[in-house]
């Protein structure tokens, strides 16, 4: 048997802090009862009286990380609202890269994850869009900041990483892409970012006033 820890009382709070902390250091595989037990200094089962299994742990985290999100402020439209928390979620995300496969494949499940999505919603619908619409405007804007995310912040391994010899490729037949690889070398993916998030934000008004394709049917 282990022996018991002598640091503060095992709660769902600590339990996890510990996964997170795990989750950053190793990243996602190394997630598991045993091994969060392993961290805590007790036995695995001891954590089922906290959390209920590994699905629910990981639903925590995803509640954790949220919880590192600023309060929600008093905006002067929804378009900055919704641009304030887009920029908001995409930092806390990028501090913690290993976690971007739980927000890219799962949903807010725990009331503290659900209160976010609530307040979203409230701007949203306060706006004038309709539930089907306030919904849509919500999935594509997570899809988006978590997507982003991903492609510019996900973590690889070094047998992994793809590293293209653009300046191989032919100029007269790929002119565009050798233009283009010549921007790379200074582009910033922030303005990138923004560039989308805006583009995003104008479409979302256009569906909001009824100017673009029905997103109700």
């Amino acid at each position: 048997m282990k022996a018991r820890s002598k640091h503060t009382p095992l709660s769902r709070e600590r339990i996890l802090s510990t996964a997170l902390s795990i989750l950053d250091r190793e990243g996602l595989e190394a997630i598991s009862m045993r091994r969060v037990g392993d961290e805590l200094g007790v036995e695995a089962m001891s954590l089922y009286n906290h959390v209920a299994n590994k699905a629910a742990m990981l639903d925590g985290i995803f509640e954790t990380i949220l919880r590192e999100l600023p309060a929600p402020a008093r905006s002067s439209s929804w378009r900055s609202a919704l641009r304030k928390r887009a920029r908001e979620l995409r930092q806390v995300l990028r501090a913690h890269p290993h976690a971007l496969p739980i927000f890219a494949t799962r949903p807010a499940v725990t009331p503290a994850s659900l209160a976010h999505v609530e307040s979203v919603l409230e701007v949203l619908r306060r706006a004038g869009f309709s539930p089907r619409r306030a919904l849509g405007a919500l999935q594509v804007l997570a899809a988006y900041v978590v997507g982003h995310t991903i492609a510019t912040r996900s973590p690889r391994k070094p047998d992994e990483d793809a590293r293209p010899a653009y300046e191989r490729l032919s100029e007269e037949h790929f002119p565009r892409v050798r233009e283009a690889a010549r921007v790379l070398a200074n582009y910033d993916e922030t303005k990138e970012f923004e560039l989308g998030l805006e583009a995003m934000l104008t479409g979302l008004e256009a569906a909001r006033r009824g100017h673009s394709s029905d997103m109700e049917g």
